[in-house]
C-alpha cells in the first residue's frame, strides 16, 4: 500500500464500509466487504514495522486511522482497533524463532486476530484466570469459558489469556497464540445488542491445541500494563471520537440543508465541537504517551495508567453527550434508522462504550490508584 494510510481508512469508510454498515448493523453480522477491503490494502497490518512487512504506524497514526475508519462504520472500526492490539502484543511478546514466524505469516497473509481474555466466573478482573494451560508430552491445551469475543469465530487465531499452569495462582497468568485450525469454539449464548452489532461477540468455549512455543514468552501482566490497557484505550477512543464526529457533521450538513428559513442554527452544533475539541486534545495526548511506553522511552508509571484510564472515561461518556447533542440538532432526521442525517446508529454503536470494561470499575480502580500516584 501507498500513500497516507488514514486518507485510504476515510476513503474506504466513505465507500465500502458506509455501503454495507446498515445491512451489518439490521442483521448483526460480520462485516466481511469491509474486512476483504482492509485486507486488500494492507491495513490490518497497521501496527507492524515497516521491515516485517506492515505499515509502521505509531500509535498517533492508529488512532487517527480508527476515527476514520469509524465515520463509515463502527462495527468494522472496532473490529481494526482490537486487532491491532492484538497484533501489538504479538509483536511485544514474540521470542520464540516459531512464533517469530508465525507472527510474520499474521502479517504477510493479514491474518484477522481476536481476543479471549474474558471469562465466566472473574467478574471482568483482565489480571485473573480461572482456566489454566495443561501441558503433555505432545504439547499443550487449554479450555476456557470467555464471557465475550470479538469476531472469534471469525478470526483466524486467538490470543487467549490463562493461568500458566494448573497449580499456579489466578494472577499468573500467560498469553496463548491459538491457531483456529486447532482451536474448538462452542458457541455458548446469542448475540443481538443494542449497538456493535457487527462485533459478532457473543460469549464462547475456547478449547485450544497447541505448541509450547505459542504461548508468548513476556508475561501476560507486562503485556496488560506496556500494550493491551494503554493501546485499548486509546484506540477504542478513535473509534468512538470519529463517530461523535460524524454525528456532529451530520448535524451540521442537516442545519446547512433546511437553510436561513429554519432560523439560527441549534445551540447543539456548538456544543458538539467544544466537547470533540476536548476529546481531541485528550486522545492526541494520550496516544503520544502510550507510544512511549510501547517504545520503552518511558515506563507505565501509576500517572499514565491514570492518565489513559481518563481518557477511556472521558471519550466514552462525553461521545456519547455529543451524538445526543447532534440528534437534537437533526430531530426526527436524527432520531431515524434511515436517511443522511440519521445518527440513530452512531448513537446506539456510542452507548456499549462505557460498557466496554465497565466505566464503574475503571473508575474504582483509578480511585485506589489516585492513593499511591505520585504529585507532579
Amino acid at each position: 500500500m501507498t500513500g497516507d494510510p488514514r486518507r485510504t481508512c476515510r476513503e474506504l469508510a466513505d465507500g465500502v464500509l458506509a455501503e454495507h454498515a446498515a445491512a451489518v448493523d439490521r442483521d448483526a453480522r460480520f462485516p466481511k466487504e469491509a474486512l476483504s477491503a482492509l485486507r486488500a490494502h494492507g491495513l490490518l497490518a497497521a501496527a507492524a514495522p515497516v521491515e516485517r512487512g506492515g505499515l509502521g504506524a505509531d500509535v498517533p497514526a492508529l488512532a487517527g486511522m480508527a476515527a476514520a475508519l469509524a465515520r463509515g462504520c463502527g462495527a468494522t472500526a472496532m473490529i481494526w482497533a482490537m486487532h491491532q492490539v492484538q497484533l501489538a502484543c504479538l509483536l511485544a511478546g514474540e521470542q520464540a524463532p516459531e512464533l517469530r514466524e508465525a507472527v510474520t505469516r499474521v502479517v504477510r497473509d493479514q491474518l484477522l486476530i481476536a481476543s479471549a481474555t474474558s471469562e465466566a466466573g472473574i467478574g471482568g478482573a483482565l489480571r485473573t484466570s480461572s482456566c489454566a494451560v495443561e501441558r503433555d508430552g505432545a504439547g499443550a491445551r487449554l479450555d476456557k469459558r470467555a464471557t465475550t469475543v470479538s469476531y472469534g469465530v471469525e478470526a483466524d487465531a486467538l490470543l487467549v489469556s490463562a493461568r500458566r499452569g494448573p497449580g499456579s495462582p489466578p494472577s499468573d497468568q500467560v498469553a496463548v497464540l491459538a491457531d483456529s485450525a486447532r482451536t474448538r469454539l462452542e458457541v455458548l449464548g446469542g448475540w443481538n445488542p443494542l449497538g456493535m452489532r457487527g462485533t459478532c461477540s457473543p460469549a464462547l468455549r475456547v478449547r485450544a491445541e497447541f505448541e509450547e512455543w505459542r504461548i508468548l514468552a513476556v508475561p501476560f501482566g507486562d503485556l496488560v500494563a506496556r500494550v493491551m490497557t494503554p493501546l485499548s484505550h486509546v484506540l477504542w477512543s478513535g473509534v468512538w471520537y470519529g463517530l461523535a464526529a460524524e454525528a456532529a457533521d451530520r448535524a451540521v450538513r442537516h442545519a446547512r440543508a433546511r437553510g436561513e428559513a429554519a432560523g439560527p442554527p441549534s445551540a447543539s452544533l456548538a456544543e458538539t465541537r467544544w466537547r470533540l475539541a476536548g476529546l481531541e486534545a485528550q486522545l492526541d495526548a494520550a496516544a503520544r504517551d502510550t507510544q512511549d511506553v510501547m517504545t520503552g522511552t518511558a515506563e507505565p508509571t501509576v500517572a499514565f495508567t491514570l492518565r489513559v484510564n481518563a481518557l477511556k472515561l472521558a471519550v466514552s461518556q462525553v461521545a456519547v453527550d455529543v451524538a445526543l447533542a447532534a440528534m437534537r440538532a437533526c430531530g426526527m432526521a436524527g432520531y431515524s434508522e434511515e436517511g443522511p442525517f440519521s445518527v440513530a446508529r452512531l448513537l446506539r454503536d456510542l452507548l456499549s462504550a462505557p460498557l466496554m470494561i465497565n466505566n464503574e470499575r475503571l473508575v474504582a480502580i483509578s480511585s485506589q490508584l489516585a492513593l499511591v500516584a505520585r504529585e507532579r
